[in-house]
């Protein structure tokens, strides 16, 4: 059974911290309801906010995690999180299908959580295959699941999951250039990374030569994806394959447009990691920008990027490699103040 939203005076005082709120996923104003929850937490404990929810109903619609995932977004900009727990059988297998469980939980306060249930060892060895079919229905309304089309909000919430304990990093990035045009030139670049949750990101260049102006932007404005949707309009464009697996691509367009006509973005839905980007220029060009990962302090952290470019009058080919990185330090805001 749901509950009416509470308002935002007197209804949070009366739930208990720890007690979670009851909503039916099949609910038509589920996502009204979680926006109403999240204004009244907002406004009511507007530092490190935790909401919790008791996810009942007979299916798990894409509108209602569209509007889970605009919850945690809100939440994670001052340090929140939302944790989702199943009340029945159907929208338990769509959280474990396909990975959600894992985007709304309690990552900051991770001992604080309670137990959560296992599902069985047959789904554990499923849900990595299942999770690209789970996303693409969960996202189609009923009676229109031959369109093929997936939740581009779904899809970014699991990426942007991924690590969900790492608050902060800082590392090395080493980048070596080489012009395949003339003049056929060489050159290196180094330059510190920052990341810091929710969605802080910077790449700061030691220093950079005359040849390599305009390519040390191309390794910061890969970013970080949880502001992709603030500046691009993004719809899903379907199944690519990537080096002997199946990836899920995305199509971003900016909202303010520039000399980019479109991103194409490939993620890999086994790891949620992002595979390529692809950058198309009105004018004809292109950059492909390819990421490998590996594992540091437990976390899945960027390794290598491959760049490929390919512009009128321009040929060139870069590598970068990231090193001595640092998880969970203590960052100054003032280092993601943007650069000039």
């Amino acid at each position: 059974m749901s509950v009416q939203a509470p308002t935002r005076t007197k209804s949070m005082k009366q739930q208990q911290p720890n007690e979670p709120y009851r909503l039916d996923a099949d609910a038509a104003d589920a996502p009204q309801r979680v926006a109403a929850l999240v204004d009244a937490l907002l406004a009511a404990n507007p530092d490190h906010p935790r909401l919790r929810f008791l996810l009942g109903g007979q299916a798990l619609p894409a509108e209602t995690i569209a509007g889970l995932v605009s919850g945690l977004r809100r939440l994670r900009e001052v340090g929140g999180a939302i944790e989702v727990r199943p009340d029945s059988t159907a929208v338990r297998d769509a959280l474990a299908l396909t990975g959600l469980e894992h985007v709304f939980a309690f990552p900051l306060d991770p001992d604080d959580a309670p137990r959560r249930r296992h599902f069985g060892f047959a789904t554990r060895v499923a849900a990595p295959i299942l999770a690209v079919l789970a996303i693409i229905f969960a996202a189609i309304p009923a009676g229109a699941r031959d369109e093929h089309t997936a939740d581009p909000t779904a899809i970014l919430a699991n990426v942007e999951a991924r690590n969900p304990s790492l608050s902060s990093y800082e590392g090395r990035l080493h980048v070596e250039i080489r012009l395949a045009s003339f003049p056929f030139l060489r050159t290196h670049l180094d330059a510190t990374t920052y990341y810091k949750r929710p969605a802080n990101y910077e790449v700061v260049f030691d220093r950079v030569p005359a040849l390599a102006k305009g390519f040390d932007k191309m390794f910061a404005d890969v970013g970080d994806p949880a502001g992709w949707e603030r500046r691009f309009a993004i719809t899903y464009a379907g199944e690519q394959a990537f080096r002997g697996h199946t990836d899920l691509a995305l199509r971003m367009v900016q909202r303010v447009r520039g000399m980019i006509d479109h991103e194409t973005v490939l993620i890999d839905p086994s790891a949620w990691a992002i595979d390529s980007i692809r950058y198309d220029y009105y004018n004809g060009g292109h950059i492909t920008m390819t990421q490998t990962f590996r594992v540091v302090g437990g976390y899945s952290m960027l390794a290598e990027q491959d760049a490929e470019i390919a512009i009128p009058f321009a040929r060139a080919v870069a590598h970068g490699v990231y090193t001595d990185y640092r998880t969970n330090v203590a960052l100054d805001d003032s280092v993601f103040t943007k650069r000039r």
